[in-house]
């Protein structure tokens, strides 16, 4: 689904819901940039590279672009329209146009992978997840962000079936987000609850040897 179209229930990309979301959007993104810095690999003597898969208008990607620790930031989707608002906003954003579950990057390109409110909406997410994985360099990190079980989102199971629950997505447990990651062969590390607590999001290692963190349910 196109970003256009996703909003277009509520007024479209240029209506006052849409910009509110955007503005407040931003604030969230330097949380979760702060966080995911956190956790970048520190064995790169060049800076890590990073990439944001399913990025919409791409906002993590600028922002770890100015980072001291990254030497690259890239950003894939495969909504034209999305991306074409990224480079509005940011004309050096590094914007690729693909899809997360087949993307046209080599395997072990970069130092962290990570998707925030995107897999959610694949028919199957897993093989997006696979993907991250496939691309994601050995000790590396993976992040994926999704609509929490536990959050003010909780009533989306009531709703699955109409408008607001699919463009809403299903809702994650920690396990179930847990399950996902470790089915794609991924050590999960550590976890947030972001956005006022609309999202959880866990960071995995890709190496067999990382121990699970502790997060709350």
């Amino acid at each position: 689904m196109s970003l256009s179209s996703s909003w277009q229930f509520v007024g479209g990309v240029d209506g006052w819901y849409y910009r509110f979301f955007d503005w407040l959007r931003m604030d969230v993104n330097r949380r979760l940039v702060r966080y995911l810095s956190s956790h970048l690999p520190g064995n790169s003597t060049h800076g890590a590279v990073v990439l944001e898969s399913g990025s919409g208008p791409a906002f993590a990607t600028s922002l770890f672009a100015r980072d001291h620790r990254v030497h690259r930031a890239v950003c894939l989707d495969i909504d034209e329209g999305a991306l074409r608002e990224a480079r509005r906003r940011d004309p050096e954003c590094r914007a690729v146009v693909g899809d997360m579950c087949n993307m046209p990057f080599r395997a072990d390109a970069f130092a962290m992978v990570f998707s925030s409110s995107t897999v959610e909406h694949l028919d199957h997410p897993g093989d997006a997840v696979h993907e991250m994985h496939r691309v994601c360099s050995s000790n590396g990190r993976v992040f994926v962000g999704v609509p929490y079980l536990f959050g003010p989102l909780m009533f989306q199971p009531l709703v699955r079936g109409t408008r607001i629950g699919e463009w809403l997505g299903p809702v994650f447990s920690r396990q179930k987000l847990g399950d996902l990651l470790t089915s794609a062969g991924l050590t999960p590390v550590a976890s947030m609850r972001y956005f006022l607590r609309f999202f959880i999001g866990t960071v995995a290692s890709k190496s067999s040897a990382s121990s699970t963190g502790k997060a709350g349910a």
